[in-house]
């Protein structure tokens, strides 16, 4: 199987004019495109991913809903109607998903092995009680899928940060904006 290409940045996040693969992109530290995309459930609560213990990064750790990487030539929310499919098997059209910001982030992960420097759209959507009744975990990328209140969240954040991905600019809006 072909690895999936993605489109390079300049650190402007203006495009470079090319495209290589995902190894590249990382081992490299190239910047690129991804997307974050929480939902709700219709009491408000949010729904959290346990990453795959097999994960290369962040393995066992609680994450967004669903997030992903835009494949070369894509757009940020095909992107995002892909990753809710792919990750939590919820099919949403584009009109379901609310664009919230654009932000960016830098990690070193691995002992420097994985350089990931990206630019994030970030997406709400609402589940209906059926989808968040029926989520199916994508193999190797999700384990398990945890419901918490905005307070519930941060609550478990402030006494195990650890145990959480490191989002701190998602964590702000849901500070500042989820119910």
């Amino acid at each position: 199987m072909q690895e999936e290409q993605i489109d390079i940045l300049n650190a402007d996040g203006t495009p470079a004019g090319y495209s290589c693969g995902r190894t590249r992109v990382h081992a490299e530290g190239l910047w690129h495109r991804t997307v974050h995309i929480w939902a709700f459930n219709r009491e408000g609560k949010i729904l959290f991913q346990l990453r795959a213990r097999v994960k290369e990064n962040n393995p066992g750790l609680l994450d967004t809903s669903c997030a992903g990487h835009i494949s070369a030539g894509d757009t940020s929310v095909n992107a995002a109607v892909r990753e809710l499919r792919e990750e939590l098997g919820v099919r949403k059209s584009s009109r379901d998903l609310e664009y919230l910001f654009e932000a960016t982030h830098e990690s070193v992960l691995n002992g420097g092995s994985y350089l990931d420097n990206e630019y994030y759209d970030v997406y709400r959507t609402t589940l209906t009680d059926e989808e968040a009744a029926s989520l199916v975990p994508q193999p190797g990328e999700v384990d398990d899928f945890v419901w918490m209140s905005r307070d519930e969240f941060f609550a478990k954040r402030k006494l195990h940060p650890e145990k959480f991905v490191d989002h701190p600019k998602d964590y702000q809006w849901l500070m500042e904006n989820a119910k």
